[in-house]
């Protein structure tokens, strides 16, 4: 007999059968097909003959029924087996925030028993089981939850990710990373919220010896800098002190032995060439020891620092350099001050270097406690094609300094898109956070 090509490999077969004696036989067969209909066929079988009946019936209501029953008893098995398998905790809660259901794994993971969390209001148990400050969050962020299923159905699809800090049954403390969504039925229609419960306590020790690294190595960029700084001001006590007081006396030197040598006219040219060579030297040594660590800084503060240097920057780059200070009668800590002078020395080498700005422009103000520190060009500004994840070395010193005293860095366009600007923020108490951001990438 045969069956209909659309139907061939669709069907499901059933088979009965029974063998009588070693000469009868009698089997029954039906094939269910996709089309409503299905295939009955009797055989009886006897020695060599056979008989064989086939009739073709509608499928009725009970039979799909049934069937469809079957399929979802079978999917309702296989998602409680994933349910009752997995690792992470999955909580499921009703609209009136009851615990309808848990996973067995929340006795491996917290050491409660799913008996201890059904049937319990959702504020009991995270009072249980959460530490303050999490319990806390969780009733925030379920308020904003709560808030979302009143709105309307176009936001059942969002979740919400919370850090929490569980407290389980022996008194222990684990972080998890829980994860909560709205559950819907098949209208559409919010009935509960589901939440997945996920151990991070392994993630949350590496964040921690990862901060407790970074801090180590901000402790020493500060001791570096410091030391640095202290280096710096030695060399340019020596170089004035020392190495200015020689070369004093070797201008009396050579101005003694020029007047002693006056009837000798060659002998005087050389002892006027000694004189004028010392006299360089002198202005050398002062230069350098000024651009390490400029007196006036330590003597009159900031502000005359910063003008003096724009002043000596524009002397030597021709770039137009104006001040605006209004920090002249305030006394900044010396750390604070240290860091505005040497940002603003690392700014003006950017624009010198990369810029190509006709003009810089410098502020230095207070607001609300805090050292504002602006540094503006007209020049070409930042390249779009850099990454803001990659600065120079220049902008992570600056970065860097501002954040060892507490402050803020901030590098990005003036409006328009022509040149850069620098602000630094620095407050004038001490202070150890850090807020450290980086617009549209290098700095000029």
């Amino acid at each position: 007999m045969s069956f209909p090509e659309e139907s061939r490999g669709r069907e499901r077969r059933h088979y009965r059968g029974r063998v009588y004696s070693s000469r009868v036989l009698t089997a029954n067969l039906w094939m269910q097909r996709h089309d409503r209909f299905r295939h009955e066929m009797s055989l009886l079988a006897v020695g060599w003959g056979a008989i064989m009946t086939s009739k073709v019936t509608e499928l009725t209501t009970y039979d799909e029924g049934r069937q469809a029953n079957w399929l979802e008893s079978e999917t309702e098995k296989r998602y409680r087996v994933l349910a009752e398998n997995v690792v992470d905790v999955i909580c499921a809660l009703d609209l009136d925030m009851r615990v309808t259901y848990v996973s067995p794994s929340v006795t491996h993971v917290l050491g409660y028993s799913v008996e201890e969390a059904l049937g319990q209001h959702w504020e009991r148990w995270i009072d249980t089981a959460l530490t303050a400050r999490s319990a806390g969050i969780v009733a925030r962020d379920f308020k904003e939850i709560k808030s979302s299923v009143r709105r309307g159905r176009e936001e059942s699809f969002k979740s919400w990710t919370m850090e929490l800090e569980f407290v389980r049954k022996d008194g222990s403390t684990l972080w998890t990373e829980s994860k909560v969504s709205i559950l819907r039925g098949a209208d559409g229609r919010p009935t509960g919220f589901v939440g997945i419960v996920r151990d991070i306590a392994a993630r949350k020790r590496s964040e921690e010896a990862l901060m407790r690294s970074e801090s180590q190595l901000r402790l020493l960029s500060q001791r570096i800098l410091q030391v640095q700084e202290e280096e710096r001001a030695r060399i340019a006590r020596e170089l004035h002190d020392q190495l200015g007081q020689e070369l004093v006396a070797l201008k009396i030197e050579a101005v003694s032995l020029a007047e002693k040598l006056a009837h000798y006219p060659v002998f005087r040219d050389r002892a006027g060439a000694v004189l004028a060579l010392a006299e360089r030297l002198d202005a050398t040594s002062h230069r350098i020891a000024v651009s390490i660590r400029p007196e006036v800084l330590d003597e009159l503060g900031l502000a005359k620092a910063v003008q003096w240097y724009a002043e000596d920057f524009e002397r030597r780059t021709g770039i137009s350099c104006p001040v605006e200070s209004w920090v002249d009668e305030i006394e900044l800590p010396k750390q604070t001050a240290i860091c505005a002078y040497r940002i603003v020395q690392e700014a003006l080498t950017n624009v010198w270097k990369h810029s190509g700005a006709s003009q810089v422009k410098i502020k230095v103000a207070m607001k609300d406690s805090v050292l504002m520190v602006s540094v503006s060009d007209n020049g070409a500004g930042l390249d779009p094609r850099r990454s803001p994840d990659t600065p120079s070395l220049g902008l992570l010193g600056m970065h860097e300094r501002a954040s060892l005293v507490g402050g803020s860095l901030t590098v990005k366009r003036n409006r328009g898109g022509h040149g850069t600007r620098v602000v630094a923020q620095l407050p004038i108490t001490d202070g150890h956070g850090q807020q450290e951001r980086t617009n549209d990438g290098e700095g000029s």
